[in-house]
């Protein structure tokens, strides 16, 4: 039997140590630095706009056509029949060319380039608010990652606390110590600890999903996050965060570059209003032996339609475009000022959780099980520590979060690289 007992366990080794490299083999060392710097280039929404920046490009083409209209080539033939009296008698094969070509005289062509180029602009200040949006998905989902996964931890641990209170409650039952109600309440309290557990793993994993789905990653890829988590650091002045803020932010600069935009299809619209002169020329050939060369011009008077509609439409829209951008201007103030204040009043928050609530609970609950043991206390008080101690850790997170979140929100406001 030793030998087969020596294969089988070898053989279970190496089926062990061949799932464990693959994980290694799947499994990507991640510090948010890396996370935010592979969002900008794998992001759904930076691709999305990387690729209508990439339209708003391909309208140069389009714009820098030298000429409006193609050259018209019309030809003509048949035969002529006279039955009049002149002689000799004008009659036999015809033909004739006529060919006209439209320009333009009022600078049309370098206002649609200057249309596209600030179409141009606008794209790439949505690239690049698609780039600080998708960084702070990226963080908000790193930083949730590693909160789910701090929850786990503590969920294993709370499990195992009521694996051995289980054990220790059942030794006593059979020393005649203790009673059902007590086997019976430590394991209700570990089936308990096994399903936060296990909401904490599927939490986490959600969180995961998200995460490889911001960066693009294969969904069996797994993620080792290296930054370790701490506090957000402290804001500077709001009065600087303010000024910051309406330098960087992009939508601001999304907007200040529509606004162009319009400027420029105005002017385009008041050119082409402009009337494009067409030149001609035709060639046709009579009979008997009739030729006839000759060319001349004609111009469209702008009478009833000079683009009034147009003009008129786009003129609206740059109000409203000016008048967004003031507003936007008045809440980014706010927005900055009242994230500012949440942040520290979170920090203060986290701060008492983890120096006075966590450790006190963990405490208590460390003394409470140490005095069950010596038979000071009943099972009861040990559940209750356990929960209390539990739900401190839970709301730690929680408010680690909302710490986390507001810290993201802000530097989103002040367009924080």
């Amino acid at each position: 039997m030793r030998p087969v007992c020596l294969f089988v366990f070898a053989l279970c080794s190496s089926v062990a140590f061949g799932v464990r490299a693959e994980e290694r083999k799947n499994s990507v060392s991640l510090s948010l630095e890396a996370a935010l710097a592979r969002a900008e280039e794998k992001s759904p929404i930076v691709r999305r706009a990387k690729g209508n920046l990439r339209v708003a490009e391909s309208a140069r083409v389009g714009a820098g056509l030298a000429m409006p209209t193609n050259p018209l080539l019309s030809f003509a033939l048949g035969r002529r029949a006279d039955r009049s009296s002149s002689a000799p008698a004008a009659e036999g094969f015809e033909w004739g060319l006529h060919l006209e070509q439209s320009f333009e005289i009022g600078g049309q062509r370098s206002a649609r380039l200057s249309e596209a180029e600030r179409g141009v602009d606008v794209a790439h200040a949505q690239a690049r608010l698609a780039v600080a949006e998708a960084r702070a998905e990226v963080r908000g989902a790193y930083v949730g990652s590693q909160l789910f996964r701090s929850q786990v931890e503590t969920a294993k641990k709370r499990e195992e606390l009521a694996g051995r209170v289980l054990e220790s409650a059942r030794a006593k039952m059979g020393a005649g110590a203790a009673s059902d109600v007590d086997v019976n309440l430590a394991e209700s309290e570990r089936g308990r600890a096994e399903h936060d557990r296990i909401e904490a793993e599927i939490d986490a994993a959600g969180e995961d999903e998200m995460l490889r789905l911001l960066l693009d990653f294969p969904e069996d890829t797994g993620l080792e996050l290296t930054t370790p988590l701490g506090f957000p650091p402290l804001a500077d002045d709001v009065r600087r965060l303010v000024e910051a803020a309406k330098k960087r932010r992009q939508d601001l600069r999304a907007l200040r570059a529509t606004e162009s935009q319009l400027d420029a299809a105005l002017t385009r619209y008041r050119r082409e209003a402009i009337p494009n002169p067409t030149l001609f020329g035709d060639v046709s050939q009579a009979q008997p032996g009739q030729t006839f060369l000759g060319g001349g011009a004609s111009m469209a008077v702008p009478v009833f339609r000079r683009n009034q509609g147009q003009i008129a439409t786009l003129s609206a829209e740059k109000a409203r475009i000016e008048d967004e951008r003031r507003i936007a201007d008045r809440e980014v103030t706010l927005e900055v000022v009242r994230l500012h204040r949440a942040l520290a009043q979170r920090r203060d928050e986290a701060r008492v959780f983890a120096e006075d609530v966590v450790p006190a609970a963990e405490e208590n609950l460390s003394l409470v099980t140490d005095g069950w043991h010596a038979g000071k206390f009943d099972l009861f008080r040990v559940v209750q520590a356990a929960r209390e101690a539990g739900e401190a850790r839970r709301r730690q997170l929680e408010v680690m979060a909302a710490l986390w979140q507001v810290a993201i929100d802000l530097d989103r406001a002040t367009g924080a690289p």
